[in-house]
């Protein structure tokens, strides 16, 4: 499987497009496990980070709160971050 650019702007885009390292706030949750996403922390205005991404379309580990989990790549599709710019990397 070869991952492709993720279609979305510099300031949003979905939480499976974040690259590793990186972080951001939540602002939508969809698809069909919406509901446990929320129920697990992902609302309005979280902030997540990117731990890890498994090579070949494997889960990504996301740090989110004060634990760690690991997702889908189709249920992180779901998820609408917004991202701070890079300041890191000038």
């Amino acid at each position: 499987m070869i991952e492709t650019a993720c279609p979305a702007t510099e300031e949003v885009c979905s939480l499976c497009c974040l690259q590793q390292g990186r972080s951001g706030r939540v602002l939508s949750v969809s698809g069909a496990n919406r509901c446990r996403l929320m129920e697990l922390g992902f609302t309005s205005g979280a902030e997540v980070k990117v731990a890890r991404k498994a090579a070949f379309g494997g889960p990504i580990e996301i740090e989110l709160r004060s634990y760690r989990l690991s997702l889908r790549r189709e249920e992180a599709e779901g998820i609408r971050v917004g991202v701070e710019p890079d300041t890191h990397h000038t």
